[in-house]
């Protein structure tokens, strides 16, 4: 009997490993979500008896006895560890269709690493950011250590005003460039100490443009370096030039070393300008100026509004990290003068 050629039928054998692919990817999809209503379920069950004990040592005793008696059974997915997973589970997202919604898009090991965060407002921002951007659980714990969201302008905004745009994203899948961009952007992995030029600097980042991007966010593409337009006969550069998918916008980056000065927004507005009349296409938005600066100039930005501009952002790099409990200080100082700000 002859043997069939697969390569006569290559239609034929992509379609059926499309088949295979699709309905594996699917069955590992809906296993993930049917353990995460389980453990929910779990959890919300020891809660419910613990609760209706009301003893302080009951809990312990009870976590204890179900986890040697399960871990028997079943193996160590039951540890005393996990089961108190599951009850923090059942306690953060306490409607359930709301897990069956999130866990039909994120893994449990996904949500494993969102419930311990206490704020719901940043819990809502890393559920709905790793669902857009597609993170992997190591990015999302990268993104969480990093201390993501309070490096991004959105969690200097009125609270209403999150929770406005993180529901746009969730039902429209439209990101806003408050939550595409952060300040300050981590650019340890340059390896540039002391003395430096803004040459040497946009040259680090080519060299390192994967780790640039990945920084800045898995949605930019980089298009060009040293963008040269032409106005009055006179030319100008724009430093770097990416295009931002969720955004639909061109993004100029310009890059200064030291303090930023007031008449670099004139100078990014020039660029925006340009970029708008001679490079954007149709059913594109407007570009996005991101000026890139050693240190911030709050009074001067504040005069100039920049703190609001929907198109302008200012932010800090910073080349060398400082210790985590300094910058979370920092950081932390910037959204309490923010929302002082707000309340004014």
């Amino acid at each position: 009997m002859d043997k069939l050629n697969t390569n006569d039928t290559p239609q034929l054998l992509n379609s059926i490993i499309d088949l295979i692919d699709q309905t594996r990817h699917f069955v590992a999809k809906t296993v993930n979500q049917e353990l995460t209503l389980l453990y929910w379920n779990i959890g919300k069950s020891i809660n419910d008896e613990i609760l209706k004990n009301d003893r302080a040592d009951y809990g312990k005793k009870v976590i204890l006895g179900l986890s040697q008696e399960l871990q028997n059974r079943y193996g160590t997915g039951f540890s005393k560890r996990n089961l108190h997973s599951f009850i923090k589970l059942s306690t953060v997202f306490q409607d359930i269709t709301i897990v069956q919604t999130v866990s039909a898009q994120l893994s449990w090991s996904h949500l494993y690493s969102i419930i311990n965060i206490e704020n719901q407002i940043k819990r809502e921002f890393y559920i709905q950011m790793t669902i857009h951007e597609r993170w992997s659980v190591r990015t999302l714990q990268e993104r969480i250590d990093s201390m993501l969201f309070e490096r991004t302008a959105i969690s200097k905004k009125p609270e209403q005003t999150i929770v406005n745009e993180l529901k746009a994203l969730e039902t429209e899948k439209k990101i806003s460039p408050d939550l595409a961009f952060r300040d300050p952007y981590f650019l340890d992995f340059l390896g540039l100490h002391d003395s430096y030029s803004e040459k040497d600097l946009e040259s680090s980042i080519l060299a390192q443009l994967q780790h640039f991007i990945t920084e800045m966010g898995s949605e930019f593409a980089f298009l060009a370096r040293q963008k040269r337009i032409t106005i009055d006969n006179e030319d100008f550069y724009i430093d770097l030039l990416f295009y931002h998918r969720g955004l639909k916008s061109l993004v100029a980056i310009d890059l200064k070393l030291g303090k930023f000065k007031a008449s670099y927004k004139g100078q990014m507005e020039l660029y925006l300008r340009w970029l708008e009349k001679n490079e954007q296409k149709e059913g594109e938005n407007k570009p996005v100026g991101l000026i890139l600066c050693s240190e911030k100039s709050p009074e001067q930005i504040n005069y100039l509004m920049l703190d609001n501009h929907e198109h302008i952002k200012v932010a800090e790099y910073l080349t060398q990290l400082p210790e985590k409990k300094l910058l979370l200080e920092k950081l932390e100082k910037a959204i309490a003068i923010a929302e002082n700000n707000n309340r004014k």
